[in-house]
């Protein structure tokens, strides 16, 4: 008997292909303009915007949107979670450098990493920045996504890459499995240390030219 072997991969192929199309991010929209990361982030108070709530099986979180927030930078580091209730409302942590500190000229002088929800930074001797300023200029961001799209295009994003995200700075609080918990964001680009980090909720990230809402 003659079996059609083609016919037979064809199938899982088409799967397959499908399967990683579902994973993209869709593309809301194109912009060609140079994404400035020399510039400040722009914050503008909310008194507008109420309270958001989110339910899930064994969670409720209620995020509270500060300030509205727009942020161009480079992308120094780039850190996923996968456990808790940090990972259940803000999955992806991004480590953002802007001003100066996005110039590649200045690479050579700082690195950077992440551990747990902590960014660090090191700078030699040499460098042209001093603590104050590359306090100001750099930032770890909880991102939370406003919806799935927001989230794909999060995961696709790369260290070194230009982004724009804009959005609002939030406070959170909820329940998790029978725990309550808060987290609140800065609202200072000056500070460090415990309480530093932006709470971010994403409603639209730009990498590149594209745009996804």
């Amino acid at each position: 008997m003659i079996r059609n072997i083609n016919g037979l991969l064809i199938l899982p192929i088409l799967i397959l292909f499908l399967a990683a199309g579902c994973n993209k991010p869709q593309v809301t929209g194109e912009e060609y303009d140079e994404i400035d990361v020399f510039q400040e982030p722009t914050q503008t108070k909310n008194n507008v915007i109420e309270p958001i709530v989110i339910k899930k099986e064994d969670s409720e979180f209620t995020i509270t949107p500060l300030a509205e927030y727009k942020i161009a930078a480079i992308v120094v580091s780039k850190k996923s979670h996968h456990d808790g209730w940090h990972a259940d409302i803000a999955p992806v942590d991004l480590a953002l450098a802007w001003g100066k500190m996005a110039d590649p000229e200045y690479d050579k002088y700082i690195s950077y990493n992440q551990s747990d929800r902590w960014y660090f930074y090191e700078y030699e001797p040499k460098s042209p920045f001093n603590n104050s300023y590359i306090i100001s200029h750099s930032a770890n961001n909880h991102i939370i996504p406003a919806d799935e799209n927001i989230y794909k295009a999060i995961k696709t994003i790369k260290k070194k890459e230009k982004v724009l995200l804009e959005g609002f700075l939030v406070n959170v609080k909820g329940r998790y499995n029978g725990g309550n918990f808060w987290w609140n964001s800065s609202l200072t680009r000056m500070d460090s240390g415990d309480g530093s980090c932006e709470v971010l909720y994403v409603k639209k990230v730009r990498i590149g030219t594209k745009v996804y809402e």
